[in-house]
């Protein structure tokens, strides 16, 4: 039995019918020459056991319906069927039918008496392709490890087959040095609060001051962004934009403004939504706020979630394409200069002060009646430099879909795969018309970026 983290049970507690708490992606493959003609039924198969490959996937709630005191334990009821599962798209196997089917099995909530995860495999998709749905529960993992795992599936030498290893045993301890083991660890996590109370103390002060300053190319505090249409009360319907950009010019952009990949994305989000509002009129006259996750895990962390964040504008109030990413690259810069002079006990409380109340808001209903505290989230996550392979079949585009919430109904997330990168936004259409058009305004936006530099 495992004892849930702080920010693992938030991300229960915050798990409803209409916003359920998991990440997923979503992967088109090319299936090998030559294949035989049970080949899918072989992936189905070997992806029934990826709990043999995966510890993890064989955790499970304690008792579901209580969370006073959640805990994982071990599955002793695995069954591949209730995890696992195989469709065939009617032909001819239209890309849209496969993103139709992707957001329903998105939109689904997962059943808390069963491990927190499922598999769903797609074939029929044309031009001899098929695809992977994979989703976990944000707190059995987070974005970044999720993609790790998936990406753990593959190889990079089209021959690598799936092998199964047994499993470790996990040697017993006695009750007493376990007890001393926790004894220990509850002193050093005092500790480590009480050290990070002034760090913490004076990160908010300098934010405090950048926004009594009325200084625009800074980090935002939190709930100060302005109101938007995608920041309203949720229902259960998903809309999922799928979109891809070159990885090389967007690097040669970085460089020459001085910034990351992840600057350049956030301006060409920035002028995409700006766009968007302006077409909907809903441009509001300050910028929209992202909330950018930063992963906070070592190389030798586990399972579960260590996270922060990083609040910047997306600068939607920027007309100016080379403006708005030399501003991104200004904020960006300096929050990353202020989260490297903190412990990770201070970013990790930073966190949880913008987590607590937008729980506590979600849970009484009251998420929407205070201004939100972001916009919309943004995550960056890393892939591969080299092409993949899954059972012979070549991995073309893996896209990663998130989490929307109430107040926070949008969500764009970007994963690098060779040489590009395959951008999956998630939104509730009900308040968001058109938003599919988010797609090629996302294009026109780094074409009029590239345009400017």
């Amino acid at each position: 039995m495992e004892k849930l983290g702080a920010q693992d049970l938030g991300f229960l507690k915050m798990d409803t019918p209409r916003c359920p708490f998991h990440v997923a992606g979503l992967m088109i493959l090319k299936k090998p020459e030559n294949a035989p003609r049970n080949y899918i039924r072989g992936v189905v198969a070997k992806c029934g056991r990826l709990n043999e490959l995966w510890p993890v996937f064989n955790r499970k709630l304690r008792d579901p319906d209580d969370l006073s005191a959640a805990a994982w334990v071990e599955d002793d009821d695995y069954i591949p069927e209730r995890h696992v599962f195989h469709y065939a798209l009617p032909q001819p196997g239209r890309m849209q039918d496969l993103v139709t089917l992707a957001t329903r099995a998105h939109e689904r909530p997962m059943d808390r008496s069963r491990p927190l995860w499922e598999v769903h495999v797609v074939e029929g998709l044309g031009r001899d392709r098929f695809a992977i749905y994979c989703k976990v529960h944000h707190a059995l993992m987070d974005g970044v490890g999720a993609m790790k795992m998936l990406q753990g599936m593959f190889s990079t030498s089209p021959r690598a087959r799936l092998e199964f290893s047994p499993r470790e045993d996990h040697h017993a301890t006695s009750p007493n040095s376990s007890l001393l083991r926790q004894l220990g660890t509850i002193r050093k996590g005092l500790l480590r609060q009480y050290r990070a109370i002034p760090e913490l103390s004076r990160l908010l002060a300098h934010m405090g001051a950048d926004a009594i300053g009325g200084r625009a190319d800074a980090m935002r505090l939190p709930f100060t962004a302005p109101r938007t249409l995608f920041n309203n009360e949720l229902d259960s319907r998903r809309a999922i934009v799928l979109c891809e950009l070159p990885l090389g010019p967007v690097k040669s952009m970085a460089h020459q403004a001085g910034g990351s990949v992840n600057d350049v994305l956030l301006a060409i989000c920035g002028g995409a939504l700006r766009a968007y509002l302006l077409e909907h009129k809903g441009l509001p006259r300050s910028s929209l706020v992202a909330g950018m996750p930063v992963s906070l895990k070592t190389g030798a962390a586990g399972a579960g979630n260590k996270l922060s964040y990083i609040m910047a504008p997306f600068f939607t109030n920027e007309a100016d394409d080379l403006k708005r990413l030399q501003r991104v690259v200004k904020v960006t810069s300096s929050a990353k200069e202020e989260l490297s002079r903190i412990s990770t006990t201070a970013a990790e409380d930073y966190y949880a002060l913008i987590m607590a109340p937008t729980i506590l808001l979600t849970l009484t209903g009251n998420a929407t009646r205070v201004r939100p505290a972001i916009n919309a989230i943004f995550s960056n996550v890393p892939g591969s430099r080299k092409k993949l392979y899954l059972e012979g079949a070549e991995l073309e585009s893996i896209y990663p879909l998130s989490i929307v919430t109430d107040a926070m109904g949008l969500n764009i997330t970007v994963l690098s795969h060779a040489n590009k990168l395959c951008i999956a936004i998630a939104s509730c259409p009900r308040d968001q018309p058109e938003v599919e058009s988010l797609g090629p305004l996302l294009k026109q936006s780094y074409k009029a970026l590239r345009t400017a530099m």
